[in-house]
């Protein structure tokens, strides 16, 4: 069955904001790598999601502009507009968002030294009669091991003794 001239154009258009917003998706992957380093492994992953994420985008913009029926323009206008959107809106996107980020890490960071702060003093506090008894329970267990080391050694004296006396009988 032939689509008119007008419903390509439509078909066409929703598959470049596809593109646009596969691309977009991909500069959020590319934010959070930036302000969270992760292992290879995570990085792996994430692009699997990444790419699962890509298929069904593509699959709904396929799905509501054409009913499902793929054809070469929906690929040529998906790659267009992740193009237009690279060379027009990425860097920008990318230098908006981690300013922001990074702004909004140092509030927060901010905020919790403010809110730490006397949580910390308290335990400063409580650290010196802390470190006081810490040391004493410290040269007690201290003196326990060095006694029990002794009597062992007693003991174990005294079983050679009984057992030299069991072998003269």
């Amino acid at each position: 069955m032939p689509i008119s001239i007008s419903n390509q154009a439509y078909i066409f258009i929703c598959s470049v904001f596809g593109g646009v917003l596969i691309a977009f998706l991909y500069d959020c992957l590319r934010i959070k790598r930036k302000m969270i380093k992760t292992s290879n492994l995570i990085i792996h992953i994430e692009d699997f999601f990444y790419w699962i994420i890509v298929a069904l985008v593509m699959f709904g913009v396929v799905y509501y502009s054409n009913d499902g029926e793929l054809r070469g323009y929906i690929f040529l206008g998906t790659a267009l507009g992740a193009i237009l959107y690279i060379l027009l809106f990425s860097r920008i996107v990318m230098c908006i968002s981690l300013a922001v980020l990074r702004t909004a890490y140092r509030i927060i960071r901010i905020i919790w030294r403010i809110v730490s702060y006397p949580v910390i003093i308290i335990l400063k506090i409580l650290w010196f009669p802390t470190r006081r008894i810490l040391k004493l329970a410290n040269k007690g267990l201290k003196v326990t091991r060095r006694t029990a080391k002794h009597r062992i050694s007693r003991a174990a004296l005294w079983g050679r003794v009984l057992k030299n006396m069991i072998k003269k009988i």
